[in-house]
């Protein structure tokens, strides 16, 4: 719940006005698990609450920690045994959080385990928000980044996320810089057209992964529906109506578009764009024949793509022995 429903639900209550700012910072800003945990909150108050509200969200099945420092993912399981991954990655005042906005994916794309397991449903934003709060509750952190990469496509959950979005932004919640939020897609350029209209200025990041369509539609399925020269004009509107920087990722697999003809289509293909690229080597998947590029081709690529004006970066994954990097996640979903 935003801000302001908490507190039109407090007044409907009858209780006193500032015990919406109360709960609202039991919620968001030093959170709690339940309730009852609300100690400034009178026990007749609590009792009202819980019979019109129920906080206690996602389950923790199992966390797993990486042998890499300070990575580590949760498995929860929601009301329904929908199963969700999150990842911490950092430590101190660096903690990223990698949070899943669907309890598997429908997209299919074959670099990618979440899809595997076929899709269950869309999370609610009380389920997005509840995998923030749940870490800062229990491992008493403070968080620097939120990453929509977990499990899912987030802009076919478009709604519930956006409004994540504003409680995890908002001052009167949790109060997390819009610029330290980055939301990852596919590619869906209605949405992507959207999201330049509302005014929010968090990190956008488009799963690219070929320059062309013959590769990017065997790579990706949804490419064949919204072929690249249309993803990109939702692109270009989008930074021509935002003047923020796009990033591109592109995983790089093993003889299916690392070549030097590739990382030459590419640069031509963001040539002149407000962007940056994300180069990422595979991150091997149970069940899935590829393997990642060499070291030495990810070192040409990005050579190539940085002597033709690209704005580039090698991204190394972190916990890719836990099954927690880029593409690993891979929650079952239990039906």
């Amino acid at each position: 719940m935003e801000a302001y429903e908490i507190k039109a639900l407090v007044e409907k209550m009858g209780l006193k006005k500032f015990r919406a700012s109360q709960i609202i910072s039991w919620l968001y800003k030093n959170p709690v698990l339940d309730i009852d945990s609300m100690s400034n909150v009178p026990l007749q108050d609590r009792k009202m609450l819980k019979e019109r509200a129920d906080i206690s969200g996602l389950e923790l099945v199992k966390k797993t920690d990486s042998s890499e420092r300070h990575t580590s993912k949760y498995l929860f399981r929601a009301h329904d045994g929908a199963l969700i991954e999150t990842v911490k990655i950092g430590s101190g005042d660096k903690i990223t959080i990698c949070v899943s906005s669907q309890s598997g994916c429908a997209l299919g794309c074959l670099f990618c385990a979440t899809g595997a397991n076929g899709f269950f449903r869309d999370l609610s934003t009380a389920e997005i928000i509840g995998q923030v709060t749940y870490l800062i509750s229990t491992e008493k952190i403070k968080i620097n980044n939120i990453v929509f990469m977990g499990m899912g496509e987030p802009l076919l959950n478009y709604e519930n996320v956006i409004k994540a979005i504003r409680i995890m932004n908002s001052p009167d919640s949790m109060g997390i810089g819009i610029r330290r939020i980055t939301v990852s897609t596919c590619g869906l350029p209605k949405q992507i057209r959207k999201i330049a209209g509302e005014g929010m200025d968090f990190n956008l990041a488009v799963s690219l992964n070929a320059p062309n369509n013959q590769e990017r539609s065997d790579l990706m399925p949804i490419n064949r529906k919204f072929p690249i020269e249309e993803l990109m004009k939702a692109v270009d509107h989008y930074i021509q109506k935002t003047n923020r920087r796009v990033t591109f990722e592109y995983i790089l697999i093993r003889g299916e578009n690392d070549s030097i003809k590739d990382a030459r289509e590419l640069a031509e293909l963001l040539s002149g764009k407000l962007c940056h690229v994300n180069l990422i080597s595979f991150n091997r998947v149970k069940g899935c024949d590829f393997g990642p590029a060499s070291g030495e081709r990810i070192n040409l690529f990005y050579q190539i793509l940085a002597n033709s004006g690209v704005n580039v970066t090698i991204r190394k994954s972190k916990g890719s022995d836990i099954s927690a990097a880029c593409g690993q996640l891979a929650g079952a979903c239990i039906k």
